[in-house]
């Protein structure tokens, strides 16, 4: 088998800034299938989206679909902040921006380790500020 490549730090750094957009229209029958998926039937959620929808949406695609390469073989999930500030309705177009944000370079005696962090701002279809997520990869 042939060895896979990595990027190095350098190259890495350089992609800070690279951006993606996308979008995804929310509806009713989509609320049902995540709130039964998570067995919540509050009839809160007929018509207005629960944030946890936004947050599994995004993970499903978003920012790792940017392609940046990792520095080290291996990678972990590092964490993940949320900040909400309207709630979103059916009917609403979610658009999303995802950035590569920044390249830590953490290594130790221990051995190489990077954080990779990516910022997504969340708007909806009257370009609000919905959300906003920062998600860090951890490289070894």
């Amino acid at each position: 088998m042939a060895d896979l490549k990595y990027a190095s730090m350098e190259e890495i750094k350089a992609l800070e800034g690279k951006k993606r957009e996308e979008s995804m229209e929310i509806d009713q029958h989509m609320i049902n299938l995540y709130t039964d998926c998570i067995g919540d039937p509050n009839p809160m959620w007929k018509g207005i989206v629960p944030p946890g929808l936004i947050t599994t949406a995004m993970i499903s695609g978003g920012a790792m679909t940017l392609g940046i390469p990792l520095p080290h073989k291996r990678s972990v999930a590092a964490g993940a902040d949320w900040d909400f500030y309207k709630p979103l309705k059916a009917g609403d177009t979610l658009h999303t921006t995802h950035e590569f944000f920044e390249l830590q370079d953490k290594s130790s005696e221990k051995g190489p380790r990077a954080l990779m962090v990516y910022k997504s701002t969340h708007k909806n279809q009257n370009g609000e500020v919905v959300a906003v997520s920062t998600n860090t990869i951890m490289s070894y």
